[in-house]
């Protein structure tokens, strides 16, 4: 849910749809009346869901290929096979084999969101909900239907829809950490920060190696100007991943609110250090060597950010403000024109009252 700025995290789980049956089981489908090429498709059938269970994608389809020479009704195979062709990257194929098991049985709740899993893949978001949602009419039961719907709805802004089937979700599935972590990015964005925080601390008791969760439960902290909660969620995050630069960047953040600022560059300086091209990192020091009336350091930070990113305008505001306190009012008033046609109201703000 890439991407935002509270992730939401994506599992695709592809299901096998049968297990290989025994020879005992074999023999009462005769005595039941089954005919020779029933048993030969089922044999061929579970020989191909064996080899996609350890991922020998090509030669399951081998496998699927027989089963249509003694059953062309065999839904499941087609579906298996769509899975197959998926795993292998052609994704017409696999639609037409899942439309095809949907042709055989129109109950196949499990094709429907295969297809969802490749029209996402796809970023055919439209495509993709629709998918989920035929799979969630079949089959209301799967949590997984819903939370891959839900991350879809949260990408298009509709919040307030994508809470309501994570919630399904974790009512289907009750340990479901990343359905509670992404149904906390959608309480966050209906401003419902309490309800945000109860989600990410049960998605991280759920699993406390969701390093995105402690990051996100600690952004919200943040939020709140609860800045010592907010940092140790963000050192909970990098325990579990010590080269989380969004993390260190954000703890930064949370030292700056207690006014921690040497504790803050050293936080901006590390998410720099692993990643270069980071100008949220570069405009954060910047606003930290502002309130250390170090000037000279601020202006360099804010040209590389600008640099990155031609169009920061938070990069442009805090130039501004160090330019002005170094008396260069018409490079202040420069930078503040350009942060304010980038639509940043302060920065107007400051060119009507000063550069007039």
């Amino acid at each position: 849910m890439k991407k935002l700025i509270f992730l939401v995290s994506l599992l695709i789980s592809i299901g096998v749809s049968s297990q290989e049956p025994s020879e005992e089981f074999l023999q009462k489908l005769y005595s039941l009346g089954a005919t020779d090429s029933t048993a030969q498709a089922q044999m061929m059938y579970n020989k191909g869901v064996a080899l996609m269970e350890v991922h020998n994608y090509s030669e399951a389809i081998t496998f699927f290929n027989q089963v249509f020479n003694y059953d062309t009704d065999f839904a499941l195979a087609y579906l298996n096979r769509g899975i197959c062709y998926m795993e292998l990257g052609s994704s017409d194929k696999a639609i037409g084999d899942l439309k095809s098991g949907l042709e055989k049985d129109p109950k196949l709740h499990l094709a429907h969101y295969e297809m969802g899993v490749i029209y996402e893949k796809e970023n055919k978001l439209e495509e993709a909900i629709t998918s989920y949602s035929a799979a969630i009419k079949l089959n209301p039961k799967e949590a997984k239907y819903y939370y891959h719907r839900g991350v879809l709805v949260f990408q298009k802004e509709e919040y307030q829809k994508a809470k309501d089937d994570f919630t399904v979700a974790v009512s289907l599935e009750s340990n479901h950490a990343y359905a509670y972590n992404d149904r906390g990015s959608a309480n966050l964005k209906l401003d419902d920060l309490d309800a945000a925080i109860a989600d990410y601390i049960k998605a991280t008791e759920l699993n406390p190696n969701l390093d995105f969760a402690f990051n996100n439960l600690g952004s919200v902290y943040r939020k709140k100007g609860k800045f010592e909660d907010a940092i140790k969620a963000y050192n909970s995050a990098l325990l579990n991943k010590r080269d989380y630069y969004i993390a260190f960047n954000n703890r930064g953040l949370a030292k700056l609110g207690k006014k921690d600022y040497e504790g803050a560059i050293k936080d901006f300086t590390k998410a720099i250090s692993l990643k270069n091209d980071y100008a949220f990192a570069f405009n954060n020091r910047s606003s930290a060597y502002i309130l250390q009336e170090e000037w000279d350091k601020a202006i360099t930070d804010c040209d590389k950010a600008i640099s990155l990113n031609v169009d920061y305008a938070y990069a442009y505001y805090n130039r501004a403000i160090a330019k002005e306190m170094k008396r260069d009012l018409d490079g202040a008033c420069a930078d503040w024109e350009v942060a304010g046609n980038l639509g940043l109201e302060a920065s107007r703000s400051f060119y009507s009252s000063s550069c007039k």
